[in-house]
C-alpha cells in the first residue's frame, strides 16, 4: 500500500484493544506483543519452540467483495464457485481471530510462515522452526519458492488421500443413503397429501348425470410434481493476495521488544 504525506496518521494498536475472544483463541506457543516490523501494530511472538510444518488457522473475517474492502492489510482473497473471488476481511478485530495480528515479513527471506488455501479457507504453515522470542511473519510468494511449492503439493496430496480414503467413501455413501431415504419420505408425504382423484372423477360423473339439478361445473386443479435443482461440484482455485502494502515495510527492523517470556 503506497503511503504519502497527505494520508492521515495511522493509529497505534495497543494490547488493551485486543478483543477477549482473540486472546482466548491464542495457541499455547504464542503471545501478542508490539510488533518489531511495524511500530504501529501488535505482533504475534513465539514463547515456545514451534516446529517446521506446524499449521495454524483458518484465518477468520467477514466475507466481502473486493470493492467493499477498505484496507488490504488484513485480508485474503479466496475463489468460491458460486460467488467468484471474495475477500476474507479481518480489518475489524471483532470479526477476526489471532491470525489477524500476524504481520508481513520485510521480504521472502525473513518469512517463517506461508499461507495455504484448504477447502476455500486460509491457513498459515511454518516454513522453518521458530524459536522463542521470534515474531511470526508471513509472506506470499506463491509457488516460486521450491520449498513452499513442495509443502503446497504435500497438502494437496494429503487432501486427495483423505477424499479417497475408505472412511471418506463410507461417509459419502452414508450421506447419499440418507439423502435417498429423505427423498423417499418426501415422495410418500406428497402422495398421502394428494387428493383422491379417482373419487373426484366418480363424483364428476355423478354430478354430470345430474346436471339439470347442479348446473355449476366442477374443475379439477392439475397435479404438478416438484422439481429438483442440482448444484455443480465445487472447484478448488488458488488464492490471491494484494501485496501493494509491501512498500510500507521497506525499511523495517526485526529487533525484538524487551519482554519477559513466561515459562
Amino acid at each position: 500500500m503506497n503511503q504519502n504525506a497527505t494520508e492521515p496518521a495511522v493509529a497505534t494498536e495497543t494490547l488493551a484493544e485486543v478483543p477477549e475472544h482473540v486472546l482466548r483463541g491464542l495457541p499455547e506457543e504464542v503471545r501478542l506483543f508490539p510488533s518489531a516490523v511495524d511500530k504501529t501494530r501488535i505482533g504475534v511472538w513465539a514463547t515456545k519452540p514451534i516446529l517446521k510444518g506446524k499449521k495454524f488457522g483458518p484465518f477468520v473475517g467477514d466475507k466481502k467483495k473486493r470493492s467493499q474492502v477498505k484496507n488490504n492489510v488484513y485480508m485474503w482473497e479466496v475463489y468460491y464457485p458460486n460467488l467468484g473471488w471474495m475477500c476474507i476481511d479481518a480489518t475489524d478485530p471483532e470479526k477476526g481471530n489471532w491470525l489477524r495480528y500476524v504481520n508481513w515479513a520485510c521480504s521472502g527471506e525473513e518469512q517463517n510462515l506461508f499461507p495455504l488455501e484448504i477447502n476455500r479457507a486460509i491457513y498459515y504453515k511454518t516454513l522453518k522452526p521458530i524459536a522463542p522470542g521470534e515474531e511470526l511473519l508471513v509472506w506470499y510468494n506463491g509457488e516460486d519458492n521450491p520449498e513452499i511449492a513442495a509443502a503446497i503439493e504435500e497438502e494437496r496430496a494429503s487432501a486427495r488421500s483423505k477424499r479417497s480414503s475408505p472412511k471418506s467413501r463410507k461417509g459419502k455413501k452414508k450421506s447419499q443413503e440418507n439423502k435417498n431415504k429423505g427423498n423417499k419420505i418426501q415422495d410418500i408425504q406428497l402422495k398421502t397429501s394428494e387428493p383422491d382423484f379417482t373419487s373426484a372423477n366418480m363424483r364428476d360423473s355423478a354430478e354430470a348425470t345430474a346436471s339439470a339439478w347442479h348446473p355449476d361445473a366442477l374443475h379439477q386443479r392439475p397435479r404438478t410434481s416438484p422439481g429438483s435443482v442440482g448444484r455443480p461440484k465445487p472447484r478448488l482455485q488458488p488464492s490471491s493476495r494484494d501485496h501493494s502494502s509491501k512498500s510500507r515495510h521497506s525499511a523495517c527492523s526485526l529487533t525484538a521488544p524487551e519482554v519477559t517470556w513466561n515459562q
